[in-house]
């Protein structure tokens, strides 16, 4: 027996379809709510021009779906571009550029968004016993669909756009705490159930492994001095290096077990000019040289 597989175009059709009950009115700029309850936030963005907000922090995690237009995300001279029904996750603290293009046929921008605050990423940890597994595709905010997802984001929009009902903002939350529960098995999943300092320099690491992040940066990132980040990671058993290290050889490990990556890819996304430092680094991470660990998947 065959068994249909929706193609990812397919699925963001269906999004898009899903969520189009959210969509604001024409006339509408700016943020319009969509349901606020502990711990989750949701709004609609909308927007009739082009629009870049430069140095742009989060202090939660949000996963966004673009609706009309399209979505460029910046940091540094490295931009990824979201377009219409493609879904991607943006970490708490990440200083990035953000901007919003609007289809050029309609004139406008317009995305959904939802942010997760501490408590509740607290709460999604628990209910995962601990942190998901690290990334399958580094330095990628792209969350790729699933017919779960959809169907996850679907009742959601279903439970936003029925205010009226007495429970609907309650079943509303249970929705969209699925959908963070599904996006915990993805490679962004990790940002999500950050809760301290260490988890959150994690999580920014993981977003680009290749990049030779600075305690100082990092730092300045998430509100504080490089001696104060120092002192809770240190609180938390770790060290800056230690928890840089431990996201790219999680890294070179997921891609090196995967099919596609070759030995040289693998140490570039993680961050390595030198394969033979690689090499090393790998063998004390892992047990076995990145050739061997390739060669086992």
């Amino acid at each position: 027996m065959t068994i249909y597989e929706p193609t990812q175009e397919a699925l963001r059709g269906e999004l898009l379809q899903r969520l189009a009950k959210l969509s604001a009115p024409s006339s509408a700029k700016g943020s319009v709510p969509h349901g606020v309850d502990s711990g989750v936030n949701v709004f609609g963005y909308c927007v009739n021009a082009r629009e870049r907000f430069a140095r742009s922090r989060l202090p939660h995690p949000a996963v966004v779906v673009v609706l009309s237009g399209t979505k460029e995300v910046w940091r540094g001279d490295v931009a990824q571009r979201f377009p219409r029904g493609v879904p991607f996750a943006i970490p708490a603290g990440l200083e990035i550029d953000l901007v919003n293009i609007p289809d050029p046929q309609s004139g406008r921008y317009e995305s959904i968004c939802i942010t997760v605050d501490a408590p509740l990423r607290q709460s999604l940890r628990a209910s995962l016993n601990g942190l998901p597994d690290g990334p399958s595709i580094p330095g990628s905010f792209g969350i790729a669909l699933s017919a779960d997802l959809v169907e996850a984001y679907g009742h959601a929009a279903s439970a936003l756009a029925a205010p009226e009902a007495a429970t609907a903002e309650a079943v509303a939350r249970h929705r969209i705490v699925e959908i963070l529960l599904l996006l915990s098995g993805t490679h962004v999943g990790r940002m999500f159930v950050a809760v301290d300092r260490a988890e959150q320099l994690e999580a920014i690491v993981y977003a680009d492994p290749s990049y030779a992040w600075r305690v100082e940066e990092v730092a300045g990132m998430l509100g504080m001095g490089a001696s104060t980040l120092r002192r809770h990671l240190k609180q938390a058993g770790t060290s800056f290096r230690q928890v840089c290290l431990s996201a790219r050889m999680a890294t070179a490990g997921s891609l090196l077990s995967a099919p596609g990556y070759s030995v040289t890819q693998a140490a570039q996304a993680a961050g390595y000019a030198s394969r033979s430092h690689f090499a090393r680094q790998v063998r004390a991470a892992h047990g076995v040289a990145p050739g061997r660990l390739r060669s086992v998947a």
